[in-house]
């Protein structure tokens, strides 16, 4: 018998998911009832988006390449859209009693690349105040821009105005030097040019002058699109209070999962086999449930398990014992762990494998014909007990395994009359056991006919699959096979 995996093993997560599976189905569909009242119960989120251009405006006609040049920063108007300017205003148009941070929290400026397009979009629990919020912000950011673009112009106006006043003073002394120069002189030529430069320069400044005032500052940016009235959209705070909710459950549910199966006898279906079976035994192994053991506390556990099977027979009269798995495979494990305590004990037993197995049986002799095995003639012992009747045998009796060569059914085995004539041969030749070993009963119908005409069933448990330890228990309870012993190892 192999030691079962310490630590955590996904199987073993998968086979207790499958054991308590009504338990976390019943916590599932209760968290999402619970989950979804908190999520209906959330205040619905309404979200509405008003779209604004932006121009750039220029500042300085004298820069190289005139005002168009002027650059225009989306990132830095993104940042100027929840500017106290903006605010202030918003906050006395729409009667808002907070300040400009609880106004802008919940409004969300973006552009796409390459774009001069700012979507403003302003989430709410009202649909009116989203529209409201998201529309009177475009406007008083487009108002702000305007401002900003009037306060830029009048100041270059100013200034021009200044410029010009000096520019008027240079010419009108230009010409007075001039009109004083003598005619044809050197001193008349450069007062001529000083002239030209003076009245050069005042025409620019007067054609400055004149963009500024014709200036149109309303192109600066313009409403592309207004906010309309929303309609309710998904709240992702809400979904995720809703999900964690159905999560909270889930896990809860897996733990209640996890205390119950580990109350009810470490892998699952003691209770349930306790129902079936009220007469057994249960019996739990040193190494179940993944426990960590001495190999001297698992050895002794098998001895005394092994005494306990057999402990009805005596030399003459052999106790018959089943002993079936909840696999497909027989309990072979176990059961070689249970002929060497037998052997140590110097119990003379004869183990028979009703079924079939990859494990291999170096050991265990091949029988073609369960039938011609025992009407054959007396042999010495059981070490001895021919393939063929009427085949010479000998040897001390001690602990023998059998097999068919094909299926059990097809040996004989599966025969009233060949299994008690077996026992009686078994108990004659000197064997004071034998053992059956069978695979579970729900996929063979080994266990269930052999469990008839033996005189002890032992179900052995080799994993914690609980529902298929309960499949095999219960499909010997209902062939009217008494159980003697559940063993979980």
């Amino acid at each position: 018998m192999t030691e079962l995996e310490s630590g955590f093993r996904v199987a073993d997560v998968v086979a207790l998911v499958k054991r308590r599976s009504a338990i976390i189905l019943s916590a599932a569909v209760l968290g999402l009832i619970c989950g979804y009242l908190v999520f209906a119960a959330a205040p619905p989120k309404y979200s509405a988006t008003s779209r604004v251009q932006v121009q750039p405006l220029g500042t300085d006609p004298f820069a190289p390449g005139g005002k168009d040049t002027a650059k225009l920063d989306v990132g830095t108007e993104q940042d100027l859209v929840k500017s106290d300017a903006v605010g202030d205003v918003v906050r006395k148009k729409l009667d808002y009693q907070g300040d400009n941070k609880s106004l802008f929290s919940g409004l969300t400026v973006s552009a796409k690349e390459n774009s001069l397009v700012l979507e403003l979009t302003v989430a709410s629990g009202s649909a009116e105040k989203a529209q409201a919020t998201a529309n009177a912000i475009a406007e008083a950011y487009l108002a702000e821009r305007v401002h900003e673009a009037n306060t830029l112009r009048d100041q270059n106006i100013t200034r021009i105005n200044k410029q010009r006043v000096d520019a008027v003073a240079a010419l009108t002394e230009a010409n007075a030097a001039y009109d004083q120069a003598p005619a044809g002189t050197t001193a008349r030529a450069e007062a001529q040019a000083a002239v030209q430069n003076a009245q050069q320069v005042l025409s620019q400044l007067n054609q400055s002058r004149s963009d500024y005032e014709n200036l149109d500052t309303s192109s600066v940016g313009k409403l592309v699109r207004k906010a309309a009235l929303p309609t309710a959209v998904l709240s992702k705070k809400a979904l995720a209070k809703g999900v964690g909710v159905f999560g909270l459950f889930v896990l809860g549910g897996f733990g209640i999962a996890l205390l119950v199966d580990r109350r009810d006898s470490l892998g699952g279906g003691r209770r349930k086999v306790q129902q079936l079976a009220p007469g057994a035994n249960i019996r739990i192994m040193p190494t179940a449930g993944g426990g960590k053991a001495s190999p001297a506390e698992i050895d002794a556990a098998i001895d005394r398990l092994a005494v306990d099977l057999v402990a009805s027979g005596s030399r003459g009269r052999a106790a018959s014992v089943l002993v079936v798995g909840t696999k497909v495979e027989p309990p072979l494990a176990l059961s070689e762990e249970l002929a060497s305590s037998l052997t140590f004990a110097g119990i003379p037993a004869l183990f028979v494998l009703a079924g079939s197995s990859e494990r291999d049986l170096r050991q265990a002799q091949v029988v073609s014909s369960f039938t011609d095995l025992i009407t054959g003639p007396s042999i010495t012992g059981p070490a001895s007990l021919p393939e063929v009747a009427g085949a010479a045998g000998s040897g001390t009796p001690t602990v023998t395994w059998l097999r068919p060569r094909g299926s059990a059914e097809a040996s004989g085995l599966l025969r009233r009359a060949v299994v008690e004539a077996l026992i009686t041969r078994a108990g004659r030749e000197g064997f004071e056991a034998v053992v059956f070993v069978a695979s579970t009963p729900t996929l063979n119908a080994a266990a269930a006919a052999l469990g008839q005409w033996v005189g002890k069933t032992a179900v052995i448990v080799e994993d914690d699959d609980g529902q298929a330890v309960e499949q095999a228990v219960n499909a010997l309870h209902q062939a009217d096979i008494h159980i003697a012993e559940v063993v979980w190892t």
